[in-house]
């Protein structure tokens, strides 16, 4: 009984050693499948915006350093993730938009997340000669308080995208509503011309505040490109409304990638110039414009607070007053206000 026990015992583990060896064998023969690591996975998507659209619709989370550097984009301290990020106002699936146009052959992915997003994303591919996808460029729109759009604009029988941001920052009470537009005609995905469509600065008792919003219109001559922004822009404070408008005139030649501003007037009959950084520094928001420099502009508006009854405006204008440095217009201001 134990010899044919024993002889039992040895028989199965023989036929397991067997098993154990054509296993391994079959292992050898037959490669298992693994999946393709993410940078690898990664580095496939972005071939062109086909794959990375898919790949950024089909992934709750993404891994956005390692996109950006299959993009030859880099790290940037001022990127906001759009989507599939890790904290709360990136953290919804991403949707993604085509963009295609002709003249040359392109196609821009936009990448988009939920209504608490800081940002969308704007990916540029150009087709290239031998039919495949290069990559051309990137812009990240900012969304504060209102969603970045964009809409394709044909302008000198050119195409254009027009791509909205807001910038607005509520510590410093300044809103920014601004306008970029991009050549499609160009290789690279750059502005050629931006403008704060809404913008506003309120000084509260320290200076005069505005409020602007700017219309665009289009011509041309020969051999140059002419874009008349005009700015209609509200001075305020306390008691405070006057409108004013100004036209400034950007130009771009045949040779030249950007727009520049070329000359600039107060009013829209051109028949009173003002220096080109003035209205510059009126058409953006942020800018830093100097309270004596704002009592000329407003000074209409301002003078009639000076010679009305109205206590909260005159107290407004007394406290503007006291931090704007001696000029003429701040003296007759005074002047008006001491009067009984």
């Amino acid at each position: 009984m134990g010899s044919r026990t024993t002889r039992s015992i040895r028989r199965r583990s023989e036929s397991l050693f067997a098993f154990g060896l054509l296993y391994a064998a079959l292992c050898r023969a037959q490669p298992i499948a693994v999946s393709p690591a993410p940078g690898g996975e990664i580095a496939l998507a972005v071939k062109s915006p086909m794959s990375l659209a898919r790949y950024v619709e089909s992934h709750r989370s993404i891994e956005w350093k390692t996109v950006r550097n299959a993009l030859g984009l880099g790290e940037s301290s001022y990127w906001l993730a759009p989507c599939g990020s890790n904290f709360p106002a990136a953290e919804a699936r991403c949707s993604t938009e085509a963009i295609t146009t002709t003249r040359p052959d392109q196609v821009i992915v936009v990448i988009r997340g939920g209504v608490d997003s800081y940002a969308v994303e704007y990916l540029r591919y150009l087709r290239d000669a031998n039919g495949g996808w290069s990559f051309s460029g990137e812009n990240s729109a900012l969304q504060r308080n209102a969603p970045s759009d964009r809409k394709l604009l044909s302008i000198w029988n050119e195409p254009f995208l027009a791509i909205s941001s807001d910038h607005s920052q509520t510590g410093v009470a300044t809103g920014q509503m601004r306008e970029e537009w991009f050549d499609l005609t160009q290789p690279g995905f750059e502005p050629v011309f931006s403008f704060t469509v809404d913008g506003s600065q309120s000084h509260f008792g320290f200076g005069v505040g505005r409020t602007v919003h700017a219309t665009c219109n289009v011509n041309q001559t020969a051999n140059t490109q002419i874009i008349e922004l005009t700015l209609n822009i509200h001075f305020d404070g306390v008691g405070l409304d006057q409108q004013s408008a100004y036209l400034g005139v950007y130009e771009r030649r045949a040779d030249e990638k950007t727009f520049k501003l070329h000359s600039a007037s107060a009013g829209l009959d051109r028949r009173q110039p003002i220096p080109v950084k003035d209205f510059a520094d009126l058409a953006d928001p942020f800018s830093a414009i100097a309270n004596e420099k704002l009592l000329v502009l407003a000074f209409s508006g301002l003078k009639k607070i000076a010679t009305g009854s109205n206590s909260d405006a005159r107290e407004w204008l007394s406290s503007v007053l006291r931090h704007t440095a001696d000029t003429p217009e701040k003296r007759s201001l005074i002047n008006l206000l001491t009067k009984p």
